[in-house]
């Protein structure tokens, strides 16, 4: 894989990302996943606050020698994740395991997320070893530096896999927030010097629509797999961080595209499953989809927003049992999606404005109005919105469109910084040798592995778990 180019910028995160959100996706990520995590620029210099640091590298880091040898070996990681464009796993300079992925907006190199500060349940003696040794040379007390490793709970490679797994995804997704942001202000500039650009200005505004991902969602969908996971050993968790990995990733891959309906339907049943093991019983749904509209190609992400909204804003605020029903069907030549539930209701004047068209939303229904808005652009007088509404007695949205468009792709216009589906770009960067492993754990195998040496040996891991060569202080970038 050709490694990214870098551009010569002043360009920061913060420039770019609000730090607020980023340190909430970033303290979320570290307790769901039971690693520690820290976002740094291209220097290595952190940006956010740390999140669940151990209190070794705290005491590491107390030291001055150690703290400019770990953002030293931040720095490198990152650097090492950018030319191989993808997330890199590694021993860090400290003795414990490490992954870094890299941040790129707009071509632009502006730092790294990283997470880690692991130590394997395989080889647990022996990185206590390593420990010590590598972290006696700063004059820390031999002891002190041995017990606040034993203090490190073992994790498995099979978790670790999982957590860099999931750190590719949420470098995506604050990828996808900095487009979002250069999209917004790009199109404040452009309407400010030149109104005849409207075309170019709805185009820019749909980008940044598309990647304006309710960021509720991921909040809500770790910390409960984090929960999850201290309730019980496998299954329920394994499950649901199967869906909202491939969920996240379809979002993410399918940006600015058309999809069929069929692949839209799939992801709906999957983000309601994830939210039914929040509410129990106290939801239900059905996803219903024509036959003769499986291969009938959409926007992608019209209909989750709206689905969001009737789990958010129609079962969440009571306690009764609430239905959901979503399905697709021909009616005159035309395709009309519905979303329904029996839940709290819309209230009147929200529903009045869709069905007279002026609706323009505020706070927490931007989501349906992004939706609006990319149907009214897509297809125009043709696209008609209707509400149904009643107190306590549920909602239904009802979109309409005309069927003749079947088969209109949209040309992509967001480039995507990791090609193909997310997960698949890790799985040669963890070494399960050392585990006495005869088959891959299965969050690897779930995903085709892409090989360095071009062999094309199907699900070989890569020894990748190395200890990371310090460059010069004065050789990473400023």
């Amino acid at each position: 894989m050709a490694s990214p180019t870098m551009k010569t910028t002043d360009l920061s995160i913060a420039d770019v990302i609000d730090l607020g959100v980023l340190q909430r996706i970033q303290d979320t990520f570290a307790q769901a996943m039971g690693v520690a995590a820290v976002t740094v620029d291209r220097g290595g210099k952190p940006i956010t606050k740390t999140s669940n640091f151990c209190r070794l590298c705290l005491l590491i880091r107390s030291t001055e020698v150690g703290l400019k040898r770990c953002q030293r070996c931040d720095a490198e990681g990152g650097r090492r994740a950018l030319a191989m464009n993808r997330p890199y796993a590694y021993n860090c300079a400290g003795g414990l395991m490490d992954a870094a992925a890299p941040i790129m907006i707009d071509g632009h190199f502006v730092g790294s997320i990283l997470c880690g500060q692991a130590i394997p349940d395989d080889a647990q003696e022996n990185y206590i070893e390593s420990v010590v040794r590598h972290n006696a040379p700063l004059g820390l007390p031999v002891d002190a530096i041995e017990d606040a490793a034993r203090e490190i709970t073992p994790l498995s490679r099979e978790r670790f896999t999982a957590a860099v797994e999931m750190l590719s995804i949420t470098a995506n997704y604050v990828i996808e927030m900095g487009v979002a942001r250069l999209a917004q202000t790009e199109l404040l500039n452009q309407a400010q010097e030149q109104a005849a650009l409207k075309v170019a200005l709805q185009e820019a505004q749909l980008r940044a629509f598309k990647a304006q991902i309710n960021p509720h969602f991921l909040f809500n969908s770790l910390t409960l797999l984090g929960y999850t996971a201290l309730e019980e050993a496998a299954p329920r968790t394994e499950r649901i961080a199967y869906d909202l990995s491939d969920l996240l990733r379809y979002s993410l891959r399918n940006i600015s595209t058309q999809v069929e309906l069929g692949e839209e339907f799939a992801m709906i049943r999957q983000y309601l499953e994830i939210q039914k093991v929040s509410f129990g019983d106290r939801l239900t749904f059905t996803v219903d989809l024509a036959p003769e509209l499986v291969h009938f190609e959409v926007p992608c992400m019209i209909i989750q927003p709206l689905v969001e909204n009737a789990v958010l804003h129609g079962a969440e605020p009571i306690s009764r049992p609430v239905h959901i029903a979503v399905r697709a069907l021909s009616v005159e030549d035309r395709l009309v999606l519905e979303i329904a539930d029996d839940g709290v209701g819309m209230p009147i004047e929200i529903a009045e404005r869709i069905n007279t068209g002026f609706y323009s939303g505020e706070g927490d229904s931007l989501g349906l109005q992004n939706v609006l808005y990319r149907l009214g652009v897509e297809y125009g007088a043709e696209f008609v919105a209707k509400a149904e509404t009643a107190p306590d007695r549920g909602t239904c949205l009802r979109l309409s469109l005309p069927l003749e468009a079947a088969g209109a792709a949209a040309t992509p216009s967001a480039e995507i910084l990791f090609p193909g589906p997310v997960c698949n770009l890790i799985g040669n960067q963890l070494d399960f040798s050392a585990a006495g492993l005869n088959t891959l754990p299965s969050v690897a195998a779930r995903f085709p592995s892409h090989l360095l040496d071009g062999s094309g040996s199907e699900h070989r891991i890569d020894n990748p778990v190395e200890d990371i060569v310090l460059e010069p202080l004065d050789t990473i970038p400023a």
